[in-house]
């Protein structure tokens, strides 16, 4: 909320926002607000399945790989790296709790990264130099890399304690 507030603040027209929703595909406030308004919705359910409803995504066999434990949580059979760049699970619930686990956290990642953003911008006169849409989608794509993997390596330690 604080994100909208603030973007409506600096640019009520969003000529200056950077979200590719709006600089790509032309979005205005209506549509944006509606497909972030649907995303929102979509997140919640699916923390809601994996939180109350979860399917297991840790494969059953022993002696996986990081690297096939890693395709295997995410689309239910070892795959290579890029596969997880562009393939989906076949499993709807698969997806769905991998979703609500992973989605939710970056997420939450995001919201921060944004808030802190228009706090500097609003009240710090160092950062409004430094500030560009590179800088800020960097950091939002490097911390949903790192949160992904971390993630991962606490499965991957967990998997391997419950094989053993």
């Amino acid at each position: 909320m604080y994100d909208a507030y603030s973007t409506n603040q600096l640019t009520p027209d969003l000529s200056k926002e950077s979200n590719p929703l709006v600089s790509v595909l032309g979005m205005t406030w209506a549509p944006l607000l509606i497909v972030l308004g649907l995303l929102t919705v979509y997140v919640v359910y699916a923390f809601y399945l994996s939180t109350f409803k979860p399917t297991r995504l840790f494969p059953i066999q022993k002696g996986y790989t990081f690297k096939e434990f890693v395709t295997f949580t995410y689309l239910g059979q070892t795959d290579s790296w890029m596969a997880l760049v562009y393939k989906f699970p076949k499993d709807l619930n698969r997806l769905n709790n991998w979703m609500g686990i992973v989605l939710t956290k970056g997420l939450v990642f995001a919201g921060g990264v944004s808030t802190m953003m228009w706090l500097f911008i609003n009240y710090t006169d160092f950062y409004k130099n430094m500030h560009s849409a590179q800088l800020v989608y960097s950091i939002l794509i490097i911390g949903f890399l790192a949160i992904i993997y971390f993630w991962n390596k606490k499965m991957y330690a967990n998997y391997l304690s419950e094989t053993n």
